[in-house]
C-alpha cells in the first residue's frame, strides 16, 4: 500500500558564538546536530538508528541512543536533510550552516507503514507487520559473514545447513519445509524448479541490502510455493555517489573479497554495482556419532569458490525505471553423507538475469494513483558429477532453467477525511505471468515448460479511532493457474491490526498452496523406486496468527515484547517413504503445525555508550495424523531460541555475543530410533570503526562456534567447530 504522510517538522535554531568578522568571511566546515524524535500520546520519545543524509553531498549520520546525529565538514549554505528511521514517515529538512559554526535541528518522526514495491506491512520497531522482520545488512553485527548466518537470527527460522560455509543451506519457517518458502531475489524467485527449496549459500550477503522475512502462508499476494513464508531479498539502489571495498580471512583458508560503488549523474541517472568473490578449503574435522562407528574424521571435499556481481542503472522522474543485471556463479565439492563420504563429486551453480522496473505514482509525487512493470528473465544451471561415487554408478546430472516474468501493479489511496476522524482506503491489484522452461536429464521428460498465471488484489482501510487508537483492516484475495494443479486456485487472506499506545493487537487468516515439484513428479524410475501419478498439491487450509505486541520506554532503556501463536495444518505434504516392499515413492500426508514464538528487544543508553539485547524463542510442533506415522516430523526441532546482545564501548567499538540454540530432533519418520541431542553454539564479534583517508571503515573479528561444539542438525551431515573470522570495509555503507 502506498501511503503519503506528513511530517512535523520544528523549526531549526542557530547558535552563534561571538566569532571574529574576517573567520565568518572564510569558507570554514560547518557542524549540523540533528535530534529525531518519534511523536506519541505523551511527549517524544528519542529515535535511535535513524538515518541523516545530506542531499547530493553523500554524507550520512546515525543517531546514537539520545536520537541525536551529528553531521561535521558541511559547506556553508543550505543542505537539504533527509532522516529516515525503520517503522517512520521518511521527513525532508532544510537546514543553514553557518562558517565554522554549530546549527542545531529537531526533527518529529511519526509512526508509518514501510513499503516496499510489492508488500504492504505495518511497522512496528524491528519488526513489520504481524511476525514480518526487516534486516538491514549494513547493520549485521561482526562475524555475520553469509545469507544464512543473517536469517538464522530470525524467530522461528531454522537453517539447515550440509556442513560449513559455502555448503548448501535451506531455510524452514514455523516448522514448514525449505520447499515451501518462497525466496525471491528482487521479485524473481531463485526456488529450484526440482526440488522446490532456495539454497541460501548461492546467494552472496553483499549483493543485498535489505532482507524481509515474512512467515506464515503468504499464497494471497505471492501465490503458489509460500506455504510457510516469503523471504524478500533487495539489491542497493543507491543515488548518490559512494565506494567501498571489503577484505577478509578466516578459518579453513576463507578468503573474500568485494567491491561496490554507486553514483548519482544529476538529479536524474544513476549507476550502481558491485563484484564479489569468497572461497573456503572447507576441511574440518567433526565427530562420528557412536551408531556410526565413533571417532573422529575429516570433512574432506567440501572446499567452495563463489564469485558474482551485478549493474544497476536507474532513472528518476515522474516515472522511475531501472534496469539491473547480475551474475552468480558457485562450484565447490560434493563430500556426501558421512556414512558414503566422497572425494571426488562436484556440484557447479550459475545463475545471471537481468530486469527491468517501471513505478510511477500518478502524474506528481504525491498523487492517490500508481503503478508499476516488473519484467525479467532469468537463468540458472546446476550440474551434480561424481565419477567414482562410493555408492552405485558414476553420474553427470545437468539442469538448466529459464524463467520469464511479467509483474504488473496498480494502487489507489483515498484520502483523510476531516479530523478528528481519519478514514484511509487503499486498493492494490497486480497481474503475474511467468513461463519456465526446464532441461534435465535427471527427468524421465528431458525438456517440460510451464506457464504461470496469477490476479490478486488487496483492500485497506484504517481509522483513527481518537484518544491513540488506530484499527487497520485488510483482505486480499488471489487466483493461479498453474500447469501441475487443475483447475484455479483461489487463496484469501484477512486481517486486523488495533493500536493504541505503543500496544498491537494483530490478527490473521489465510489459506496458500503449492503444486508438487518436477523431481517429485517427472524423476527417473530405477531400482525400489517408483513414480506416483496420482501426486496432489500441497495446502493450507484456514491457517490463524494473533499477534501481541508492547513498545516500552522506562528512562534510558525501551524496547518490544512480542508474542505470536499461530496454527497452520498442511494438507498434502509430500514426502518420500518406502512402502512394504521398500520400494520408495513421494505420496501427500497431512500434518498438523502450530506453534508459538515469543521475542524481546531492549535498547539501553548506559555508561555514556548504546546497548540492545535481543532473545527470541520458539516452540514449533509439526506432527504427522495419519494412522502409520505419529510424533513430531523428522529433523523439525520442536524448540529453538536465539540470544544477541550489543555493548557499546569506547570509540565507537561494538562487542556482539550471541548464541543459538537448537532443540532435539529425530532423524527416521514415526521412530526415535537415531535422535540427535540438542545443541547450543556460542559467537562473539567485535566491531571497530576507523577512518583512513577521510573515508570511513570498520574492522571486523569474530569467533565462531566458541566452545566448540561438535553438532549436526542433519544426522550425516555435521557442522565445523570453532573458526574464526577477520573483515575489513573501507568505504560509504554496505
Amino acid at each position: 500500500m502506498k501511503t503519503e504522510f506528513v511530517m512535523a517538522v520544528l523549526a531549526a535554531t542557530t547558535v552563534v558564538p561571538a566569532t571574529p568578522l574576517r573567520l565568518l568571511d572564510a569558507q570554514v566546515a560547518a557542524t549540523v546536530e540533528v535530534t529525531v524524535h518519534a511523536s506519541g500520546d505523551v511527549g517524544a520519545t528519542a529515535v535511535p538508528a535513524a538515518t541523516v543524509t545530506v542531499r547530493g553531498a553523500g554524507l550520512t549520520a546515525t543517531t546514537d541512543s539520545r536520537g541525536v546525529a551529528v553531521l561535521r565538514g558541511l559547506s556553508p549554505g543550505r543542505h537539504a536533510l533527509t532522516i529516515s528511521a525503520l517503522g517512520f514517515a521518511e521527513a525532508v529538512i532544510e537546514v543553514e550552516a553557518v562558517n565554522g559554526r554549530l546549527t542545531r535541528a529537531r526533527v518529529v518522526l511519526d509512526p508509518a507503514p514501510f513499503r516496499i514495491p510489492g508488500l504492504e506491512v505495518q511497522a512496528a520497531s524491528r519488526q513489520v507487520g504481524f511476525s514480518a522482520t526487516v534486516l538491514e545488512t549494513a547493520n549485521l553485527p561482526p562475524g555475520v559473514a553469509d545469507l544464512p548466518a543473517a536469517l538464522e537470527r530470525i524467530a522461528g527460522a531454522t537453517v539447515v545447513r550440509q556442513g560449513g560455509a559455502g555448503a548448501p543451506a535451506v531455510l524452514q519457517l514455523r516448522g514448514a519445509g525449505g520447499d515451501q518458502v518462497l525466496v525471491l531475489l528482487d521479485g524473481t524467485p531463485i526456488n529450484s524448479p526440482l526440488t522446490g527449496v532456495a539454497d541460501l549459500s548461492t546467494v552472496d550477503l553483499e549483493s543485498i541490502s535489505r532482507i524481509v522475512v515474512i512467515p506464515g502462508a503468504q499464497s494471497a499476494r505471492y501465490g503458489p510455493q509460500a506455504l510457510g513464508g516469503v523471504v524478500l531479498l533487495e539489491s542497493p539502489g543507491r543515488t548518490v555517489t559512494t565506494a567501498a571495498a571489503t577484505a577478509g580471512m578466516g578459518a579453513w583458508s576463507t578468503m573474500e573479497t568485494a567491491v561496490t560503488g554507486s553514483r548519482g549523474l544529476g538529479n536524474i541517472w544513476s549507476l550502481a554495482g558491485g563484484a564479489r568473490w569468497r572461497r573456503s578449503d572447507g576441511a574440518f574435522t567433526y565427530d562420528v556419532p557412536d551408531f556410526r562407528g565413533g571417532g573422529e574424521a575429516a570433512r574432506e571435499n567440501s572446499a567452495f569458490s563463489h564469485a558474482g556481481g551485478d549493474f544497476r542503472i536507474t532513472r528518476r522522474g515522474s516515472a522511475n525505471t531501472s534496469l539491473r543485471a547480475h551474475v552468480s556463479d558457485i562450484e565447490r565439492g560434493s563430500p556426501g553423507t558421512i556414512a558414503q563420504p566422497s572425494l571426488t563429486a562436484r556440484q557447479h551453480h550459475r545463475r545471471y538475469g537481468l530486469s527491468v522496473g517501471i513505478e510511477s505514482d500518478g502524474t506528481a509525487p504525491g498523487s492517490p494513483v500508481g503503478g508499476s512493470v516488473r519484467s525479467s528473465i532469468q537463468w540458472q544451471r546446476a550440474e551434480y558429477a561424481d565419477p567414482a561415487p562410493p555408492f552405485g554408478r558414476a553420474y553427470d546430472t545437468r539442469t538448466r532453467v529459464r524463467r520469464a516474468e511479467l509483474a504488473l501493479e496498480g494502487w489507489w489511496s483515498g484520502g483523510p477525511a476531516p479530523p478528528p476522524r481519519v478514514d484511509v482506503v487503499a486498493l492494490r491489484f497486480g497481474l503475474h505471468v511467468a513461463r519456465l522452461d526446464v532441461e534435465s536429464n535427471a527427468l524421465t521428460t528431458p525438456a517440460v515448460s510451464l506457464d504461470e498465471l496469477g490476479a490478486w488484489a488487496r483492500a485497506d482501510r484504517s481509522w483513527d479511532l481518537g484518544r491513540g487508537v488506530h484499527l487497520d483492516l485488510g483482505a486480499a484475495i488471489r487466483a493461479d493457474r498453474h500447469e501441475l494443479v487443475d483447475g484455479a486456485t483461489a487463496s484469501p487472506a484477512v486481517d486486523a491490526t488495533l493500536t493504541r499506545a505503543g500496544l498491537t493487537l494483530g490478527l490473521r487468516w489465510g489459506h496458500g498452496f503449492s503444486p508438487p515439484g518436477l523431481g517429485d513428479l517427472f524423476f527417473q524410475e530405477g531400482v525400489l523406486v517408483e513414480p506416483n501419478p496420482d501426486l496432489g498439491p500441497e495446502r493450507i487450509r484456514d491457517e490463524l496468527t494473533a499477534t501481541v505486541a508492547q513498545r516500552w520506554s522506562l528512562g534510558p532503556a525501551s524496547g518490544e515484547l512480542r508474542t505470536t501463536a499461530y496454527r497452520a495444518n498442511l494438507d498434502g505434504m509430500i514426502l518420500w517413504f518406502p512402502d512394504h516392499r521398500f520400494v520408495w515413492s513421494p505420496d501427500n500426508y497431512d500434518v498438523a503445525r502450530r506453534g508459538l514464538e515469543i521475542g524481546a528487544t531492549t535498547d539501553l543508553a548506559a555508561l555514556g555508550h548504546a546497548h540492545a539485547i535481543t532473545a527470541n524463542a520458539a516452540w514449533t510442533e509439526v506432527e504427522y495424523t495419519g494412522t502409520v506415522l505419529d510424533g513430531q516430523v523428522a529433523y523439525r526441532p520442536r524448540f529453538t531460541a536465539d540470544l544477541d546482545v550489543v555493548i557499546g564501548l569506547p570509540a565507537g567499538i561494538t562487542l556482539v555475543p550471541s548464541a543459538t540454540h537448537v532443540g532435539e530432533r529425530r532423524t527416521v519418520p514415526g521412530s526415535p530410533l537415531n535422535g540427535l541431542a540438542a545443541y547450543t553454539l556460542f559467537d562473539i564479534g567485535i566491531g571497530v570503526p576507523f577512518e583512513l583517508a577521510a573515508r570511513d571503515g570498520r574492522l571486523d573479528l569474530a569467533l565462531s562456534n566458541l566452545l566448540d561444539e561438535r553438532a549436526a542438525l542433519l544426522v550425516d551431515y555435521p557442522l565445523p567447530g570453532r573458526g574464526w573470522s577477520t573483515r575489513i570495509r573501507i568505504g560509504a555503507g554496505r
